[in-house]
């Protein structure tokens, strides 16, 4: 009875952790550019063009990813309507369900409530998973798929029965299928390498190979109909997106985002906490006692290390690496509250006690040093919430240390999750999340044909904002640049000397420019006499009246 009641204390701890890391931040802060801003303004698109077959941006084609991460967040805006929180929830959700899969995986290797809980409880309040988790992009989705995948794999390689083997490889098909259709080909290319090494480790290959040949049909199956539908829409489609957005995005030498082979080791140290005292030591353990701690091992080190050689790197490529880390994270640390080893549960403490203090410590002192001052002069209390967060951080650390309370080591990000909206400088704000400083010159806008922009992450902006999409893109094309190849397309951009050619034929009016200050070349340029409206990062050049340009330059 008292054991049932603990676990049931758990279950509500966790909810309520849940409730206050993954939901009440939703609407915390606005929208981040590019990203954010990027996928809610595509499904918004999606939604408003009633095509769910080509995903444009600015009503340009982008086919940079597949369809289904654009279906997700088009799903929640349809339910809960184009605001900040529905299209977040998609990635909360899919957060959540990689957090479920955790729990059955390792539920099922090991035969452990307690492993299994911890696990789930330990990925969810890494820094990494609260941070992306709640955050409009695409891989927290794939990641589900993957999580999924892998512990479909794991089901139909432990059970014998030949029905049940069936269900697991079917069901396997189906994620990875999905998981395809959100991020790609790298899901396949890795559900093919941890296969092929899972199955070759555990000598099942033979037994294995049948039913993968199911998955794979299965997979088609899942991804068939939109691949026969797109194609058929937009022929080029797949050639773009096979040679440009795998081939030259992860291998080329000029690949986007080119990092060295250990760019992701300080990220998974950060990505980690607060549980990084425990990082090396769970591998280690795992390796030691190999068992079915080489099927997490394996799902750890493939990934990563792909991700490791590939040209291309982003911070949240490694996401998927987090799901076996937490299960083995978990294991090593029931083995070591069996064994009452307290050392590596002090060590943790200690870490996350130094981190606190140290980065409260510099949040502090970086006013005293121009290169590290983030905040202004005004914005004093954003600094000290800012600090509070990282003392809070600290605190919990000083009270982790107690082996009863190591599983408060999850509340160190308490604070943080909750105030991350409210201690982001201005200076980030103005040049990351635009929304807000549209939205006070929204009216001046709203009326105007013709909406020109340089930087399409701003253009994001303007589109979600002002809830229109006809967009155009000055001097520069950035990510639409092939998409702006189409004939039909081509007169969404102007060149910087096409621009008084479009104001003449307007009479200087109903045309509004809204670059970033540092655009010189731009606004050095311009003709006639606009109103000039500078607000942070932004300048609003505003070609309002007549009367204003009779004294043209």
């Amino acid at each position: 009875m008292i054991n049932n009641k603990i676990t049931y204390l758990k279950w509500c701890l966790l909810l309520i952790f849940v409730l206050i890391t993954y939901f009440i931040p939703l609407n915390g802060r606005l929208l981040w550019q590019p990203d954010e801003l990027r996928y809610a303004e595509i499904s918004r698109e999606l939604i408003l063009s009633c095509n769910f077959n080509v995903p444009t941006l600015l009503n340009v084609r982008y086919f940079e990813k597949p369809i289904f991460g654009y279906w997700v967040n088009a799903f929640f805006q349809i339910l809960f309507g184009e605001n900040n929180i529905s299209v977040r929830l998609g990635v909360v959700f899919s957060t959540l369900t990689s957090a479920l899969f955790i729990y059955l995986s390792a539920k099922m290797a090991w035969e452990k409530t307690i492993i299994a809980f911890n696990a789930a409880f330990i990925y969810l309040s890494m820094l990494i998973v609260l941070t992306v988790g709640t955050y409009n992009i695409l891989d927290p989705i794939v990641t589900s798929f993957i999580t999924m995948t892998m512990f479909f794999l794991q089901w139909g390689m432990k059970t014998k029965k030949f029905f049940k083997k069936l269900i697991a490889f079917t069901l396997l098909g189906i994620s990875c299928g999905l998981g395809l259709m959100t991020k790609g080909f790298l899901v396949l290319v890795l559900f093919m390498l941890l296969v092929f090494f899972n199955s070759i480790y555990y000598k099942q290959f033979k037994k294995i190979f049948p039913f993968f040949l199911i998955s794979l049909c299965v997979m088609c199956i899942i991804c068939l109909p939109w691949a026969i539908i797109i194609a058929k829409c937009e022929p080029d489609y797949w050639h773009y997106f096979f040679w440009i957005e795998h081939i030259q995005r992860f291998m080329s030498n000029n690949a986007q985002n080119k990092s060295p082979f250990w760019f992701y080791i300080p990220i998974l140290i950060l990505a980690v906490l607060p549980w990084l005292g425990y990082l090396l030591t769970s591998l280690i353990n795992s390796f030691r006692n190999k068992g079915q701690n080489i099927y997490f091992l394996l799902w750890f080190l493939i990934p990563f290390l792909f991700f490791s050689i590939a040209k291309g790197k982003l911070l949240t490529y490694i996401l998927p690496c987090i799901s076996p880390l937490a299960i083995l994270i978990a294991t090593y640390l029931d083995e070591a509250l069996e064994k009452k080893n307290v050392n590596i549960i002090r060590i943790n403490a200690f870490i996350n006690i130094s981190f606190g203090l140290l980065t409260a410590g510099m949040i502090f002192f970086s006013k005293n040093f121009k290169i590290l001052n983030v905040y202004q002069a005004h914005e004093n209390n954003k600094l000290l919430l800012a600090m509070s967060a990282f003392i809070f951080w600290a605190l919990i650390g000083i009270i982790s240390l107690s082996r009863r309370y190591w599983m408060l080591t999850a509340a160190c990000t308490l604070i943080l999750s909750l105030s991350i909206g409210y201690v982001i400088p201005e200076k980030i704000i103005s040049n990351n999340t635009p929304e807000k400083i549209i939205k006070k010159y929204q009216s001046k806008l709203l009326d105007k044909p013709y909406l020109l922009t340089n930087n399409v992450g701003l253009g994001t902006a303007l589109a979600w904002v002002l809830k229109r999409s006809d967009i155009y893109m000055l001097h520069q094309t950035g990510e639409l640049g092939y998409g702006l190849k189409y004939p039909d397309s081509s007169n969404r951009f102007y060149r910087l000397n096409q621009l008084p050619a479009l104001l003449e034929e307007h009479n200087y009016q109903d045309v509004a420019l809204i670059v970033e200050r540092s655009q010189d070349r731009i606004l050095s340029t311009l003709p006639g006499r606009p109103k000039i409206i500078t607000e942070g990062n932004l300048v609003f050049v505003l070609y309002d009246k007549i009367e204003c340009f009779k004294n043209k330059k």
